[in-house]
């Protein structure tokens, strides 16, 4: 490539790349991921928000937001987020050319139609699609809660930013590709045209005006370049630390995290087959109510509960129903695992598939099953 084409191709690389990673930023800037987050005063049931404006056509999910408390994690009808739950929302599209007037867009009443319950709704959001456009938002409590306000409640419409923020991180990225090759382009092409110009200075020449000529044509080829100039040694060592970082992190063990739970076929088991002489099962229904063996016990005396039974080997029975929170079902098995117990988990397919083997087999069974005597007791209590 000649020199002159090299550094104008390097020039245009180099402007091109710095133009669309200042656009891709300021596009970036412009779009709007939380359109409303409006302070509010719980000792009204009715609130309502400002007109805010949306510019993504996106899912967004609206909240009563509360700042953290401890509070939170009790269930002893104390002042928290259970106080205000189960509102009732609605989301209207306000229309500028009519005079501002309202449409309906979506509410609360409408997704508990379209959707079962599930205990995503404990926690207050909901989400809806919307298309850009003015909204206006209203949220109604079921009491007043005048308790909550030094926790900063506010009506917040969100959504999810991290795509946009990979796309632009990664349009950055070929931004800056683009420009580191558009500079070496451009300092290749000034060292070539620097060496060109000490290796051909101007002569005096008697006559200017003549165009030199060479009598025999002789084809020269370019002078082999060593591995130490670029770009050779840059793809060379590249690619070998390329290969060393998928190496290693195919190969670096993972730091293990959560609760361990292994998933094998479940089976039915009998009360004379078992290997514990006395079963045990944790059953955690709603509002932080939990069972041992059918007894109603209290949520810190759960770990005291369960060492009055212990025994070697030990292995207890835990089930919860569809609507307890999430926080309850991991607080009962980290108490039965801190016990130095084996955790059985119990889901609502295993407790069906339990009841039809145990009817086939006969009645003898299905009163010495323990997971399905046990579970039956539960739910009678509650």
């Amino acid at each position: 490539m000649p020199t002159r084409a090299r550094l104008g191709l390097g020039l245009a690389f180099v402007l091109a790349a710095a133009t669309m990673y200042v656009l891709a930023g300021r596009w970036l800037d412009s779009r709007i991921f939380t359109p409303l987050d409006y302070p509010v005063s719980l000792e009204n049931q009715k609130l309502k928000s400002p007109p805010f404006r949306i510019n993504l056509k996106e899912t967004y999910s609206a909240s009563l937001a509360l700042d953290y408390s401890s509070d939170d994690w009790y269930a002893d009808n104390r002042c928290n987020y259970k106080t205000i739950l189960y509102p009732e929302w609605r989301v209207f599209r306000l229309d500028r050319s009519a005079g501002m007037q309202r449409e309906l867009w979506v509410s609360s009443e409408q997704l508990n139609r379209n959707k079962e319950f599930s205990a995503a709704s404990e926690y207050r959001f909901h989400d809806f699609d919307a298309s850009p456009g003015l909204y206006q938002l209203e949220w109604d409590i079921a009491t007043v809660a005048p308790c909550l306000n030094n926790r900063h409640p506010r009506l917040t419409i969100a959504t999810g930013a991290a795509s946009y923020f990979e796309g632009v991180r990664s349009a950055r990225l070929f931004c800056l590709f683009l420009g580191g090759t558009g500079l070496a382009l451009v300092a290749i092409g000034s060292a070539r045209a620097s060496r060109q110009t000490r290796e051909n200075p101007a002569a005096l020449r008697i006559f200017p005006d003549m165009v030199l000529r060479s009598v025999t044509s002789i084809g020269r080829h370019a002078p082999s370049r060593l591995m130490q100039s670029l770009p050779h040694w840059g793809l060379f060592s590249g690619s070998i630390l390329w290969i060393l970082v998928f190496i290693f992190m195919i190969l670096t063990p993972r730091v293990p995290t959560g609760i361990l739970v292994p998933l094998t076929a479940p089976k039915f088991v009998a009360g004379k087959a078992s290997a514990w002489p006395e079963s045990i099962l944790v059953h955690v229904g709603p509002r932080s109510r939990f069972f041992v063996n059918g007894e109603e016990v209290e949520r810190n005396s759960l770990r005291n509960k369960l060492l009055e039974h212990r025994q070697l080997p030990w292995a207890i029975y835990f089930e919860a129903d569809r609507d307890v929170l999430y926080m309850d079902a991991v607080y009962a098995i980290d108490t039965i695992q801190g016990c130095g117990a084996k955790v059985i988990w119990i889901t609502p397919k295993m407790r069906k598939e339990w009841e039809q083997e145990a009817s086939v087999r006969a009645p003898a069974v299905a009163r010495e099953g323990v997971p399905a005597a046990k579970g039956a007791l539960a739910k009678k209590e509650r």
